[in-house]
């Protein structure tokens, strides 16, 4: 595959794109560098010359995010670049909702635009455990049938992204262009890759 990894100078997206270059996958990785790191993206990009290339931008750039697409006919995005703090979201709540779903519908705009207009066939979407809020009793560990009530306005942007996409879907199903969608809701992520580079 082909892919666009959204955050990926991020720690979730630092460890993706190593994974899928171990696996023989061809891997852009954009991101901002509000919060991400541009040693493993130099590491990376050292190791695999020939599969992986980074873009420094942020994904509400819809026409450099096309662009990158398209040049490097990309056919998948997995997309983790997102503002992930759940008491920031609540003392500045316009900022998450203006990266994490105005630049978030940025990034679908050039998803859809991409190859004249038949857009890239596979996304998958880093949501949150947040979604679910606080869940009710009996729903610990929590399944994922779990109702989705978020508590603060991080968990809002996740969930709100999750609708989004599905609706887009939708409408890619209608026009028989259908789209695969995946959406993760993990919780806490820790470690440290094995090998030391990251």
């Amino acid at each position: 595959m082909r892919i666009l990894v959204t955050g990926g100078a991020g720690y979730i997206g630092s460890h993706a794109c190593q994974r899928l270059l171990r696996d023989g996958h061809h891997v852009v990785a954009i991101d901002n560098l509000h919060r991400g790191h541009i040693t493993p993206m130099n590491l990376l990009a050292a190791e695999y010359p020939d599969q992986f290339a980074f873009i420094e931008s942020d994904l509400g750039e819809t026409p450099t995010v096309l662009e990158t697409i398209n040049k490097h006919n990309l056919d998948t995005v997995m997309h983790f670049g997102a503002l992930a703090y759940v008491g920031e979201s609540v003392d500045d709540p316009l900022w998450y909702y203006r990266n994490n779903i105005v630049s978030g519908i940025g990034l679908l705009d050039a998803c859809d635009a991409a190859h004249d207009g038949k857009g890239i066939s596979r996304f998958i979407f880093s949501s949150s455990c947040a979604t679910y809020g606080d869940p009710p009793e009996g729903m610990i560990p929590v399944p994922e049938h779990c109702p989705q009530s978020p508590t603060s306005p991080y968990g809002s942007t996740k969930l709100h992204f999750e609708h989004i996409l599905k609706e887009y879907a939708t409408k890619r199903q209608r026009e028989d262009n259908p789209i695969a969608l995946t959406m993760l809701r993990y919780f806490n992520v820790a470690g440290s890759d094995r090998t030391g580079v990251l």
